[in-house]
Order: C-alpha cells, then structure tokens, then sequence
C-alpha cells in the first residue's frame, strides 16, 4: 500500500493528467472536425493538432506506464515505455516547430533568412511534422536495443560473469544510452530556446518602436504585443519545466515506489496540463467552439 504522501501525489498526477487529456483531446476534436469538413488545415493549426494527438498519447501512456510500475514492479512493460518514448520525442519536435512556426511568421527581423522562412514556412510545415515522426520511430530503437542486447543477456547464475554483466549493462547505459537520450532532449530543446529568444527580442523591439513613435499603452497594437510576450514567457517556463526534470533523472534515476518519483511526475507534466488551457483560451478558433459546447452542449 501506498503511503499516504505517496497517495496524495499520486492522486495530483492522475487529476492533472486528466485535465491534459480532457484539453487536449477538445482540441483534437475541433481541429480534426475542420480537417473533414475542408481536409485541409491551416500550417500552425496543423502543429497545433499533431502536438495535442501526441501529447494525449503521451499522457495516457505515462499513466499506463507509471501506475503499472508501480503496483507490478517485477513486471516492467517494454512496450509502453517504447511508446512513451514515441510520442515524448514526437512532442518534443512538435513543440519545437510550433515555436518556429510563431518566431518565423511573428518576427519581424528583415535578415534575408528570415524572410526566406517567411515566405516558405508553411509549405515546409508538413515535411517537418512528417520528419519528426520518423526521427521519434528511429529513436525508439534505442529502447530495443537496451532491453534486448544488453537487458536480456542470458544469466548463467556463476558470480563473475554476472558481475561483468552488471558492470556491462551499467557502463553500456552510463556511455550510450543515458548520453543519448540527454542528445535527444536538448536538440530540440535548444531549437525552441533559440527561436524564443529571437522572438522575444523581435516584438521588445517592436514595442520599443511604437513607443519612440507616441503609441501609448493602451494602443491596440501594443497591447496585443504585450499579450504575445507574455504568453511566451508563460510557454518558455512551461516547456523548461518539462525538460529539465526529465535531464534530471535521466542523470540520478528515482525509483517508482518513492514519494520523489510522484513529485516529479507532478512536476513534468504540469506543463501538459496547463499549456493546452493557455492555447485554448488564446485561439479565437478553439474559443468559440469552447462556448458554443459550454452554452449548447448538444450542438458540440
């Protein structure tokens, strides 16, 4: 049994993924029902809907995946975890493209570059999002080769080869596998990093200009620039939170049964599960379908 703080986070992860997989899984449906109507989609409504299909993926299997770690830890699931790596590295990328999509078509730096981008971003959209998905299916290898080659090494029982086993497996996951699952998180992490700050010093600039030209604080203008730095500082901290526990234990794994295990799981995913309620409430689109079901439910 569970003890009661153990309990208590466990209790917080389970309400918080629901919450993750009620707002994603909305926007899943609003977006995937102008998908049939027109079977096409706008280039950052078609980031938006890969990035919500894999993080309700992503949620379900972390529940699936933690809860039967939990109360079966003699059985460990290969499959979902090489699910959950799937679809975390899917959501990493897709996140990642969402912030390039926004730096490229927001900013407004007249870098040669910048305006090529502009210009193309959409068309390359879907390559991107088709790209991620083969590069998150390539790195689920790793999975198998770790559980398969070096996991699964048969056991003789004799005390010296299964010390070299040990220290095998130990130096195998110390000098490849945890290097490059740490490689993995940062590049695209790095990316989001990258295209945030550029578009966060492209509108400084921009409101820095209005305001040299007398706009004042209440101008229309400035204030939806104001909005949009928030909100990206609002999305920077969010995805950092996801990230940097997730190096964290990579480099000093928790066991499941502890409480710290259910802290940082809390911790990991909040940003899941508040990013889509941000996302939601700030597309004009994804709003009025959230009224119109809260008003008239049968018509949703």
């Amino acid at each position: 049994m569970p003890s009661l703080l153990i309990l208590f986070f466990m209790i917080f992860f389970l309400l918080e993924s629901m919450a993750a997989i009620i707002e994603n899984g909305f926007i899943i449906i609003v977006l995937g029902r102008e998908w049939v109507r027109s079977w096409s989609l706008p280039p950052g409504d078609m980031i938006l809907a890969s990035l919500s299909i894999s993080r309700f993926f992503l949620q379900w299997t972390a529940i699936l995946n933690d809860f039967y770690a939990y109360f079966s830890p003699a059985n460990n699931s290969t499959y979902l975890g090489i699910i959950w790596n799937f679809t975390n590295v899917a959501t990493f990328w897709f996140t990642t493209w969402l912030a390039v999509f926004y730096c490229v078509k927001i900013s407004s730096f007249t870098h040669p570059v910048f305006l090529w981008l502009k210009w193309r971003i959409s068309r390359f959209v879907p390559w991107l999002l088709l790209w991620s998905l083969l590069i998150s299916a390539l790195i689920c290898i790793s999975p198998f080769l770790k559980t398969y080659l070096v996991f699964q090494l048969p056991d003789t029982g004799n005390y010296s080869e299964k010390t070299t086993l040990d220290d095998m497996r130990y130096a195998s996951h110390r000098h490849f596998f945890m290097p490059l699952q740490l490689f993995i998180l940062l590049i695209p992490f790095s990316f989001f990093l990258v295209s945030t700050i550029l578009l966060i010093s492209s509108l400084c600039r921009h409101m820095g200009n209005m305001q040299h030209h007398s706009a004042g604080p209440q101008d229309p203008s400035m204030q939806v620039h104001i909005t949009t730095l928030k909100s990206l500082f609002f999305f920077l901290i969010l995805y950092t939170s996801y990230v940097l526990p997730l190096i964290i234990s990579l480099r000093a794994p928790i066991l499941v049964c502890s409480s710290q295990f259910w802290i940082w799981e809390v911790v990991i995913y909040a940003g899941i599960s508040i990013h889509p309620a941000f996302l939601i409430l700030n597309s004009s689109k994804l709003r009025r379908a959230l009224k119109k079901m809260l008003h008239d439910p049968e018509a949703a």
